[in-house]
């Protein structure tokens, strides 16, 4: 495992939180868009025992920054560091998100499910930006986090919030489902809970279009020796996740 030193640890939110790393930059280069790491503490703990995964949300030279909302003991353990610990990682793990995806494309998020694309939209070409339209939304605007980071990179972004107290009232994919039927989107990239992550599915088969989800399940070793990441496969059989994910093509999974 690598090093990383933690400079800091800031909420966004009650319970969303933005952790910035500093590590070597020859290992920073290895990471792309759509990969993770895990995180174990150097403290010698024993709770929680396996490292916890987690998207990168913005790689600069050495910065590596971790969007994670507090959920259970890892990130509850997590959020309690501050600057000037140390913390060991594993990555990067995964596939990266499929090079090359098809112009228009829509990201749509649900919830912190938006911490990856942040990186994604580092490395795009500054042209392709303009083709690019993030669909955002949580339950209320307290959890509608980093909107500033995303509007700097000038695309169209569309909020919503299932309370209505910014942006459209409701859920994203209704947003999604109203472009998809101007045939405004070409291919759709997903994270988020897996609720939303079917309706995208159903979606992207309705209006015959390419769509991709950003899966989720536990991960033990992160590194594809333990089998026990699975995803079913349509048809039958299983994905894993850190091997063959976590992003897969939505018709080839079974939701």
């Amino acid at each position: 495992m690598d090093s990383a030193l933690v400079l800091s640890n800031e909420a966004l939110s009650k319970n969303i939180y933005l952790l910035t790393l500093h590590i070597d930059s020859q290992k920073a280069s290895k990471f792309k868009p759509g990969q993770f790491l895990k995180i174990l503490f150097d403290d010698q703990r024993l709770d929680p025992l396996i490292p916890r995964p987690y998207t990168v949300h913005t790689l600069s030279d050495n910065r590596l920054q971790i969007l994670y909302q507090v959920v259970g003991k890892g990130t509850t353990a997590l959020s309690k560091v501050i600057a000037g610990q140390v913390l060991r990682f594993l990555g990067p793990l995964g596939k990266p998100f499929p090079e090359d995806l098809p112009l228009p494309l829509g990201l749509c998020a649900g919830g912190v499910g938006v911490a990856g694309f942040s990186f994604l939209l580092q490395k795009l070409p500054p042209s392709h930006l303009k083709s690019v339209k993030l669909y955002y939304g949580t339950k209320t605007k307290e959890d509608l986090v980093r909107l500033e980071l995303f509007e700097s990179f000038g695309i169209d972004i569309e909020l919503a919030t299932e309370d209505g107290s910014l942006g459209n009232k409701g859920f994203v994919t209704d947003i999604l489902e109203k472009d998809l039927k101007r045939q405004g989107i070409s291919t759709v990239l997903a994270c988020g809970p897996r609720g939303m992550l079917k309706r995208v599915k159903e979606l992207a088969e309705r209006h015959s279009i390419k769509a991709y989800l950003v899966m989720d399940t536990f991960l033990a070793c992160g590194t594809g020796f333990c089998k026990g990441c699975v995803i079913p496969r349509k048809g039958g059989g299983f994905f894993h996740l850190c091997e063959d994910g976590p992003t897969l093509p939505a018709e080839q999974v079974d939701i």
